[in-house]
């Protein structure tokens, strides 16, 4: 089925496709109001070079920048992601879902950025996780670096904090994307189910029809019926004996044709033989010729 037969089929069933269309439009509004709304906090810090490896910069650590830095904050990101630290964060009362991971721009000759980022349902709850991972980037440094010298520890320091959670529209329209579209395939789909069932419905009906080699004989038809089957006057074969016919059964125009015909054999049989003559008389008492003697016909 292409677009043009759904097309077809849903003007030919517009009532059903406006309700449910209708009907969508409520699901989808109600939805809205039922899904949670997502918001979200993000965070960015920086891990920069101790100040030993910063001396030959003139003691700059943006200046330092290297790959070893940039290890460094991919170890960071996997321990912050790691089962065990979410366990700890979730004890400490910070339920809400959150990334650590290096920007997609990262190289290994631009530093060492770490962009946090913190969803949830409930804003309050969503602000106050993204302090908690903040701060623990640097108690996870510190552990990593656990031993050394302080002029040796390479630092971090925050470079952006988002004030207050804002409202997520790409992962609270998610949702509701999913729903809609589900609501319209049914709306849509509905009616070209109910119209495939009803031209099912129609092409059984047609084929439960009999036809014409279905149809029972006449031998099998009741005897009422197979009264109809009876001609309304004798055969052609039953009116060829002369003897057989009565004055009932005698169609009129035929007894005039009948009459006309007897007497002009009874005519050509006084000419031939008187004998034969009489026998005939006396066969069809009733019957002369029409041109007189006894016993002629009084049909006009």
């Amino acid at each position: 089925m292409d677009l043009r037969q759904a097309v077809r089929i849903w003007r030919t069933r517009w009532i059903l496709t406006s309700v449910l269309l209708i009907l969508a439009i409520a699901g989808a509004t109600g939805a809205v109001k039922k899904l949670p709304r997502y918001y979200q906090s993000t965070s960015s810090v920086v891990l920069l070079a101790s100040h030993a490896a910063s001396v030959q910069n003139g003691g700059n650590p943006f200046l330092s920048f290297g790959p070893s830095l940039t290890l460094t904050a991919d170890a960071v990101s996997r321990e912050l992601m790691a089962p065990a630290a979410a366990r700890q964060l979730a004890a400490q009362g910070f339920t809400a879902s959150y990334t650590v991971a290096l920007p997609s721009y990262s190289t290994s000759t631009t530093g060492s950025v770490l962009l946090v980022t913190v969803t949830g349902t409930n804003a309050a709850e969503v602000q106050r996780t993204l302090q908690a991972v903040t701060a623990d980037i640097s108690t996870q440094l510190a552990q990593l670096q656990h031993g050394l010298p302080a002029p040796s520890l390479v630092h971090a320091t925050t470079l952006s904090f988002a004030p207050q959670a804002t409202l997520s529209v790409s992962q609270t329209a998610r949702p509701l994307v999913i729903v809609g579209a589900v609501l319209l395939v049914i709306c849509l789909g509905i009616p070209i189910l109910v119209d495939g069932m009803v031209s099912r419905r129609r092409l059984r009906g047609r084929s439960a029809l009999p036809d014409s080699s279905a149809l029972p004989d006449s031998s099998a038809l009741p005897e009422d019926w197979a009264l109809l089957d009876i001609p309304a006057f004798p055969h052609r074969s039953a009116l060829s004996d002369d003897s057989a016919i009565t004055e009932d059964q005698t169609i009129p125009g035929e007894q005039i044709f009948q009459d006309e015909s007897l007497g002009r054999a009874d005519t050509q049989a006084a000419d031939e033989d008187p004998a034969a003559t009489a026998a005939r008389h006396a066969r069809h008492p009733g019957r002369t010729g029409r041109r007189g003697g006894p016993g002629a016909s009084a049909v006009p």
